[in-house]
């Protein structure tokens, strides 16, 4: 009786054994490769090795918990993200047979890298307009315009201090011909992160200033950001106006006047 019970005993232990071999084979399988993120505009691409019996690595990818549609029997396939907010965390897991190692060819799309970075950047005949990720607390960002062969600080705009994705937009009066700016972002520790020059040939119509000889007025003809410098280059005058109050300015001399990207001269009455 005992014999024929341990008999049992054994055979039962033997089959659980098996069962659990089976069962790790099987979980063995399949591996997982997981990539997080912030999702910033861009698709991911995916390196998809073929294995010897002519499928491929991938069988199977989730895009924060919901299945990829059509997943491509290919040796490199794109991951589509548009249908995801920018800003939003994101998750990608690629099920891969364990007989290889997919690979992520563009992990810098989604990387959370922790600190600022442009993220776009675009001038149209409006304004500025810019994207960025990773804002630190109380940073703003300094508008530089390209003027009389420098670099001049246009305007500085407040950030919004949010890691996430943050959208600007900045109303700019272009000079005719080609128009340069770039940004700098700059955080309270002094840190600056510059951004790439940005360029926009405005479809204005070149300004002209009348008259030559000014007793009160000069005038532009259409507002313009202009600057007044005497004969020893001292700025006396600056505004954005398409007229110019002359009248605090000495007679019987000349003056210089900078406006639409270029110089010109006239006299004071």
């Amino acid at each position: 009786m005992i014999k024929d019970t341990l008999i049992l005993i054994n055979r039962r232990l033997h089959f659980a054994l098996f069962f659990i071999f089976i069962s790790t084979i099987t979980f063995a399988q399949d591996g997982e490769m997981i990539v997080t993120g912030v999702y910033k505009g861009s698709n991911l691409y995916v390196e998809n090795p073929m294995l010897q019996d002519g499928s491929f690595c991938i069988n199977k990818v989730l895009i924060n918990n919901s299945d990829m549609q059509k997943l491509p029997n290919a040796s490199a396939f794109e991951i589509e993200l548009n249908h995801i907010q920018k800003g939003d965390h994101i998750s990608v897991i690629l099920f891969h047979s364990n007989d290889c190692v997919p690979r992520i060819l563009n992990p810098n799309a989604i990387r959370d890298k922790g600190h600022f970075q442009f993220i776009e950047l675009d001038v149209t005949e409006e304004g500025l307009e810019w994207e960025t990720s990773g804002e630190a607390a109380e940073g703003s960002f300094m508008i530089l315009r390209y003027e009389h062969n420098n670099w001049v600080e246009d305007m500085i705009v407040q950030g919004k201090s949010d890691e996430r994705i943050n959208k600007y937009h900045y109303k700019v009066l272009h000079h005719s011909g080609v128009n340069k700016y770039k940004l700098k972002y700059i955080e309270i520790t002094g840190k600056v992160y510059n951004s790439e020059v940005l360029s926009h040939e405005s479809s204005s119509e070149q300004v002209r200033f009348y008259p030559n000889r000014v007793t009160k007025l000069l005038s532009f003809t259409r507002p313009v950001r202009f600057e007044i410098l005497d004969q020893y280059g001292k700025v006396v005058l600056t505004g954005n106006d398409n007229q110019v109050d002359c009248t605090a300015l000495n007679g019987g001399r000349y003056y210089f006047v900078n406006y639409d990207n270029k110089t010109e001269r006239f006299f004071k009455k």
